[in-house]
C-alpha cells in the first residue's frame, strides 16, 4: 500500500493525481476521522468547557518543543535557501504569535505553573512527541515534510471545515485563526507542492519510508485528539 508501484497504479487510475492526495487516501479513516473530530466541534461551537480546552491546549502545547526541532532538521536538511526562508518564516510564527496564543491561554485559565512546567502528558502526547522527534533525527528531508504536511494539512482542513458559533471566547478564535488563515493556507499548500516534488527524486526504499512516515503520523494525530477529548 506504500511502494511507489502501489503510487503509480493509483495515478493511472486518475485524471490530475498528486502523490498528497495518494496520501491522504491510503491514510484513510484516520485522516477524515481527524478532521471531522467532535472536539473541533465542540470547540467552534462554545460547548467546549473552559477548563477542557484548557487541558487540550497543555497538551498540545507538548509538541511544540519537538515540532520546533522538526522545523530545524527540515531547515538544515533542505536542498537549498528557498526552502529554509519558506520553513524559517514559519518557525518565526510558531515561537512568536502561536506561542503566545498558547501563554495567554494558559494565563487565562489559571493552569498552574507545575503543570506548565512538568505537565502531565497523555501517553498518546508522549508517543506522538516520540515519533515527532525520531523523524526529524533519522528522517530524510521528504520524511520531514510528511510529517509536516499531516500535521498542518490536518489542522488546516479542520480549522477550514467548521463552523463558528456565536460568543466564542477570544482565545477560542484566535486558537481558529492561528488554523485557518491565508498566510497557514499558502504553507499548507508549499509543504504539498514540495513534498510532491522531493518524492519524484526518492529511491523505492526511501518513498516507502516517506509513505509509512506519513500514515503514522496521521495514526498518531487521531489517537492523540481520541484521549484529549472530554469524557
Amino acid at each position: 500500500m506504500t511502494t511507489r508501484a502501489d503510487w503509480h497504479a493509483w495515478a493511472a487510475q486518475q485524471d490530475a493525481p498528486r502523490l498528497t492526495d495518494w496520501l491522504r487516501e491510503i491514510s484513510e479513516p484516520d485522516w477524515s476521522a481527524t478532521v471531522n473530530h467532535p472536539l473541533f466541534d465542540a470547540m467552534a461551537e462554545g460547548r467546549l468547557a473552559g477548563d477542557d480546552f484548557a487541558v487540550y491546549m497543555v497538551q498540545d502545547y507538548g509538541f511544540v518543543d519537538p515540532f520546533t526541532a522538526l522545523i530545524g532538521f527540515a531547515i538544515g536538511r533542505a536542498p537549498g535557501m528557498a526552502d529554509r526562508v519558506v520553513l524559517g518564516q514559519f518557525m518565526g510564527m510558531l515561537i512568536s504569535d502561536e506561542n503566545s496564543t498558547f501563554q495567554r491561554t494558559f494565563e487565562a485559565f489559571a493552569v498552574p505553573a507545575a503543570q506548565r512546567e512538568a505537565p502531565d502528558y497523555l501517553p498518546e502526547t508522549r508517543a506522538f512527541q516520540a515519533l515527532l522527534r525520531e523523524t526529524g533525527s533519522a528522517g530524510g528531508y521528504a520524511e520531514i515534510l510528511a510529517a509536516l504536511v499531516v500535521t498542518e494539512w490536518i489542522y488546516l482542513e479542520w480549522a477550514l471545515r467548521i463552523t463558528r458559533g456565536e460568543g466564542l471566547h477570544p482565545l477560542v478564535g484566535e486558537w481558529i485563526d492561528l488554523h485557518d488563515n491565508p498566510a497557514f493556507q499558502d504553507f499548507v499548500a508549499w509543504l504539498r507542492r514540495r513534498l510532491d516534488e522531493e518524492a519524484e527524486a526518492l529511491d523505492d526504499a526511501a518513498f516507502t519510508r516517506m509513505a509509512e512516515c506519513f500514515r503514522e503520523t496521521v495514526v498518531k494525530e487521531r489517537a492523540f485528539h481520541d484521549a484529549v477529548v472530554p469524557r
